[in-house]
């Protein structure tokens, strides 16, 4: 394990007591991998990839995208972003888009050469607001951005917008959306 990595991730605590945070060595690459589960609770809505090779941010967006009632799946890099969408399928790929190893362009590039992987919506968050790269990531198709630095109010509108309905949940039995409010009693 880095020890660089392991200091910086040593204080982060899940933002849900049920959750559980490690880093593994990923034989393969050889690199380390953060991963955060979060245990399936009545309201989660979907499941979000984020992709970021800065392990501050990284667990900035796992802690914000939780709070909002998300499960989340976590990568390092464009590459380990790559074989997480495959083996989980995510609803939303939030992803950086200067990355080492694999940048985010040729993550994408990658997934949409593949019919399973085709469809995933993706947001990108990077601090490159020019045209012609807004452009270059549209044609990738990059469905919404999030400009660096965001809000909380900006991340949680992104996600609504891209957020496929097939997600929202089963109609028949309601799975995987919000619950209810609970009926007002009198007293």
């Amino acid at each position: 394990m880095n020890p660089a990595l392991a200091v910086k991730l040593e204080g982060y605590r899940p933002p849900d007591p049920g959750a559980a945070a490690r880093i593994t060595r990923d034989l393969d690459t050889d690199k380390d991998v953060y991963s955060a589960t979060f245990p399936r609770l009545r309201g989660l809505l979907a499941l979000i990839l984020v992709v970021d090779d800065e392990p501050d941010l990284l667990a900035l967006l796992v802690d914000q995208v939780s709070s909002l009632g998300y499960e989340v799946a976590a990568a390092r890099d464009g590459t380990e972003g790559l074989r997480l969408a495959m083996d989980r399928r995510p609803d939303i790929i939030l992803t950086d888009v200067i990355m080492p190893y694999m940048d985010g362009p040729e993550m994408l590039d990658r997934l949409r050469s593949r019919p399973e992987t085709r469809e995933i919506p993706v947001i990108a968050i990077t601090a490159l607001t020019d045209r012609r790269t807004r452009g270059k990531l549209t044609a990738l198709g990059v469905r919404s951005f999030l400009a660096k630095p965001y809000t909380m109010r900006e991340l949680a509108e992104r996600i609504r917008e891209v957020l496929p309905p097939s997600s929202w949940g089963e109609p028949s039995t309601g799975a995987g959306k919000r619950p209810s409010p609970p009926p007002r009693t009198r007293r």
